[in-house]
């Protein structure tokens, strides 16, 4: 992916440019989540037989945008993460695998979100307990997630020349 970098500065800036879109990925689906989730405060049923295609709608981009978010993450993002702390080789890429193995137990949860939504016209059903397990699953997803960015690219910054990242 990044594999024609010359040297570990030019990794670490392609790494934070891929990081600031994914990141971009995320704020995407927290204002998507908050969009439904304020919506259901006014109609906590989601009936696809009826005319709301609101909340179908931002259910349909939620469930888009989570799997395209976690794939990057695991096809791209985290591979990336540890290969620049590899390239660097200060021992931080030993952090991923505590952490990885927590966000794989996140994912599955996501994904049985994005197989059960949106469902199918006619089919009404109480999404309030499924879209608040959600919400928690990315919280701790989000939180995991950062503490990987933290420690192996955001503590790379100084030892690459990029201080005030």
């Amino acid at each position: 992916m990044l594999d024609n970098c010359i040297d570990i500065r030019e990794r670490w800036n392609a790494v934070e440019s891929m990081l600031q879109v994914w990141l971009k990925e995320r704020r995407e689906i927290l204002i998507t989540y908050t969009a439904i989730a304020s919506l259901m405060e006014n109609e906590p049923t989601l009936d696809s037989s009826r005319d709301n295609t609101e909340p179908q709608d931002n259910l349909q981009r939620l469930c888009e945008v989570l799997v395209d978010y976690v794939s990057a993450g695991h096809f791209e993002v985290f591979y990336e993460l540890i290969r620049e702390a590899e390239a660097i080789g200060d021992g931080s890429d030993k952090l991923a695998t505590s952490i990885i193995p927590q966000i794989i137990d996140t994912t599955e949860v996501i994904l049985g979100f994005d197989e059960k939504y949106p469902l199918p016209a006619g089919e009404p059903v109480a999404y309030t307990t499924d879209l608040s397990l959600l919400g928690e699953i990315l919280e701790r997803r989000f939180e995991l997630e950062d503490r990987l960015i933290v420690g192996l690219h955001r503590a790379h910054a100084v030892l690459v020349g990029q201080q005030g990242v």
